[in-house]
């Protein structure tokens, strides 16, 4: 006789729950709202479990600008000038260093002041100082320096004090790089820049400014010509064009010479 096994079944468990299971004696639903109540607080905290806050800016360091920062200080160039005994005026050698400091104040000072022009009072050269004056403002013409400004100074008698001519200017200074065999470029665990990052760049901008003072902030705005905007006005309220007109000598063609 052959005798099948028999498996039992496990007995099936009533998950569900009747309203009326949760009513209280006098009808009301309390407990059926508390249910619910639970049910989404808990499903609130699985979204909450599964979100975190996100800075889509990751902090990598600061830009090459900030590290590296290019020093701007301000200088006063000098250029001293003594006399001669066997001059009336200042030496000739001296006239080709007048020609480059004016040409220094031209690209580097003119925006920062004056031309400050310093003659020493009591001086036993003061005869052949004050020629010099007037053949350093020739030359300062020839440059377009307007801006002069004359300061004397006391001697106190001393055949050795000079003439001295000053202007305010302003240089940078290059930020110190560290050198590439100094730096481990495997390094990448924190996901920072190299500490040389944006140094040779800031160097070589440091290197060829042509006025440093521009690296602390934009230049003023130059005054309006006030002649020119009362003529455009003028032509405005009139009903006329305010735009230059052409001359015969002025034209304007396409170039043929590409096609």
């Amino acid at each position: 006789m052959t005798f099948t096994p028999c498996l039992a079944r496990p007995p099936k468990v009533k998950t569900s729950m009747r309203r009326s299971d949760l009513l209280l004696s006098d009808g009301s639903d309390i407990q059926m709202r508390l249910v619910e109540n639970l049910i989404g607080l808990s499903a609130l905290s699985l979204i909450a479990a599964c979100s975190s806050v996100y800075d889509p800016v990751l902090p990598t360091g600061q830009d090459g600008r900030v590290n590296h920062e290019i020093e701007v200080v301000q200088d006063t160039e000098v250029l001293e000038l003594p006399a001669s005994a066997g001059e009336q005026g200042l030496p000739y050698y001296q006239m080709g260093e007048i020609r480059y400091f004016l040409s220094e104040y031209n690209q580097r000072g003119r925006r920062h002041g004056p031309l400050v022009v310093s003659v020493p009072q009591n001086s036993p050269y003061a005869s052949q100082y004050e020629n010099g004056i007037q053949q350093m403002l020739r030359i300062a013409d020839e440059y377009g320096v307007r801006d002069i400004q004359r300061s004397d100074y006391n001697s106190n008698g001393s055949p050795d004090a000079p003439m001295v001519l000053a202007f305010t200017a302003y240089r940078a200074i290059a930020p110190d790089c560290p050198a590439l065999n100094t730096i481990n470029m495997a390094a990448t665990v924190s996901n920072d820049p190299s500490p040389a990052f944006g140094c040779f760049m800031q160097a070589n901008l440091a290197a060829m400014i042509s006025d440093p003072a521009d690296l602390l902030g934009a230049r003023r705005a130059d005054p309006s010509d006030t002649l020119r905007r009362i003529q455009v006005l003028d032509r405005y309220r009139a009903g006329e064009s305010t735009a230059t007109e052409r001359t015969d000598s002025e034209s304007g063609a396409v170039s043929q010479a590409i096609d």
